[in-house]
């Protein structure tokens, strides 16, 4: 079954205190189901490190994952699948070894 991705489409920091977001710094295009993103940092400083206040704008659009990335998806949970199986079966091996050793 094919996921929904959530793609960044823009990105934008505006550095100071208290800096208003306008209108018109979104971008042109941006569709009524575009998630938009604001984050407010205040400005941070101690005797080890410190920063500037800034704040970010990152707007998201979801679209489907398409045919290539599904196979691409599916192929790569498939060989951890497999990684991981053949994991468990070493450490059976380790276990099953010092068990039997115990026994004796």
């Amino acid at each position: 079954m094919k996921k929904t991705i959530k793609e960044e489409i823009y990105s934008k920091s505006f550095k100071g205190d208290y800096y208003e977001i306008k209108i018109s710094d979104i971008p042109k295009g941006v569709q009524d189901n575009d998630i938009i993103n604001i984050q407010r940092c205040e400005a941070y400083v101690s005797e080890n490190e410190s920063y500037d206040a800034f704040t970010q704008l990152e707007i998201y659009r979801e679209r489907e994952e398409t045919d290539k990335e599904y196979e691409k998806r599916l192929s790569k949970e498939q060989k951890l699948s497999e990684e991981l199986k053949k994991r468990r079966y070493e450490t059976y091996l380790k276990l099953k070894k010092e068990f039997e050793n115990d026994s004796k």
